[in-house]
């Protein structure tokens, strides 16, 4: 059985100036529709996988940089790094890519994300101690998996880079996990992998020359299995486990537009399978025009064990009504269920922000 209570998932990205101020606001704005409170992955972790790119792929000496984007102001470089949207991709053409030296071992020493999660962290217990978050609240912390860490870096290079680059990541991710355990009580931290890539491969069969010119060995589902059951097993039992399967959201578009939810239920599916832990929820993307049967009846099938299911139906774009049209759609099949948007938001706009809340705890309030 799920641990996960709450009604709404913030599934990462908030924008924001600090980890305090996304968190003050997240926590009055929602209050105990929230089980987990992540810490809005600001700075430069709002463009989520670029983060690595810029931080530990780009000044790692084993790696040659082959193709990097545009920076945010070329005339300025000491504006570079104050930017907050310093070196973005502007599309899939203009993207970090790197390639493994001849003869080199990659390392990384760290990835940053036990860093930001243990800085962040003390901001939760501040909050917590003054009652603005209950002791019933997790604090989350948001991490790709490794698929989708490396494999869109490397359209340059081939399968061979891809496996060794693979293998550093994970024993760097075992020891970030270690770490934040090191400093955050188990049973007060939620772990989610943001599984993306992993999806896209699922749902397109490694078939899409775009995204994927060459293919890593093994099928992708296959691949994803294990990667999955290795990864969650760096994560204790006391621990909070989620998943949030994700169609991409560079430039607020899915790198596949998913025809309905059937492989987001077969991929939970196997993953009850694969991992050998309980899992407490999965996060499912809704694109805004979809409030049609064909594409929620797959949730009629979704697994028991794959904990608490969050639909990611709200959009600000259409609001209440646009949202509640989904949600009355999602509830002829499936019951139980809690709501998020499809991905983070933190490149959204501030000022839509507050809106966005409002929809969330409208919407919420009627399940």
């Amino acid at each position: 059985m799920s641990r996960i209570k709450g009604s709404v998932l913030l599934v990462g990205s908030i924008p924001g100036n600090s980890a305090k101020e996304v968190m003050r606001f997240c926590a009055r704005e929602l209050g105990g529709r929230l089980s987990l409170l992540p810490d809005g992955e600001t700075g430069f972790r709002k463009i989520w996988i670029n983060y690595l790119a810029v931080n530990t792929y780009n000044t790692n000496d084993a790696l040659e940089t082959l193709n990097q984007p545009e920076p945010v102001n070329p005339d300025d470089p000491s504006e570079w790094r104050a930017a907050d949207d310093f070196w973005v991709p502007k599309g899939y053409h203009d993207h970090w890519q790197f390639k493994v030296k001849p003869s080199r071992d990659v390392r990384f020493d760290e990835l940053g994300y036990a860093e930001e999660a243990i800085a962040s962290y003390q901001v939760f217990k501040q909050l917590r101690d003054e009652g603005l978050i209950s002791s019933e609240q997790r604090f989350l912390v948001s991490m790709p998996m490794c698929e989708s860490a490396i494999r869109p870096f490397l359209a340059l290079a081939d399968e061979s880079d891809f496996a060794e680059m693979s293998r550093a990541y994970t024993d760097a991710m075992s020891r970030e996990i270690a770490k934040i355990l090191e400093r955050i009580p188990a049973d007060e931290l939620g772990i989610q992998w943001d599984v993306c890539m992993e999806m896209l491969a699922v749902d397109s069969n490694d078939q899409h020359p775009a995204l994927f010119p060459w293919t890593p060995r093994g099928e992708a589902m296959e691949r994803y299995c294990a990667t999955v059951r290795t990864y969650s097993n760096f994560v204790p039992e006391e621990t909070v486990l989620g998943l949030h399967f994700c169609y991409g959201d560079l430039g607020h578009k899915h790198a596949i537009e998913p025809q309905n939810l059937a492989n987001a239920v077969w991929i939970a599916t196997e993953s009850v399978g694969a991992i050998a832990r309980s899992i407490d929820y999965c996060h499912i993307p809704v694109p805004r025009e979809r409030h049609d049967d064909a594409y929620f009846a797959a949730l009629a099938d979704w697994p028991d064990d794959a904990g608490k299911v969050f639909i990611g139906l709200v959009h600000h774009t259409d609001g209440v009504d646009g949202t509640k049209r989904r949600l009355e759609t999602a509830q002829r099949h499936i019951h139980n269920f809690g709501i998020a948007t499809e991905c983070g938001f933190g490149r959204r706009p501030r000022e839509t922000i507050p809106e966005l809340m409002q929809i969330h705890r409208q919407v919420a309030d009627l399940l």
